[in-house]
Parts: structure tokens; C-alpha cells; sequence
């Protein structure tokens, strides 16, 4: 059950994370730099978080 929810919030999570990306592209700005940096942030976080129990 544990496993299940871990699993549907880093989905969730994921997708979040690209939304951002993607809204942060569509105009040019500092603000919209920031979001797409946030969202890359939560990728690599996503990303580490799958690698660690690798190493």
C-alpha cells in the first residue's frame, strides 16, 4: 500500500515538474526562467531519489 502511494506521488510529482517546464517556456521573462528552473530542480531531485538505492 505504502508502495502504491510512494509510487503515484512521485507520478504526480513528474508531471508537475513538466508543467512547469512547459509553462515556463511559452514566454520569455525572469519569472518564467525561474519556474523552468524549479521544475528542472524537481526532475533531478525525482531523478536522484530513483538512482540512490542504485549506488
Amino acid at each position: 500500500m505504502k508502495d502504491n502511494v510512494n509510487r503515484i506521488f512521485k507520478i504526480i510529482l513528474f508531471l508537475f515538474c513538466l508543467f512547469l517546464i512547459v509553462y515556463g517556456q511559452q514566454t520569455v521573462g525572469k519569472i518564467q526562467l525561474l519556474i523552468q528552473l524549479i521544475g528542472l530542480a524537481g526532475l533531478l531531485v525525482l531523478l536522484w531519489n530513483y538512482n540512490r538505492k542504485f549506488t
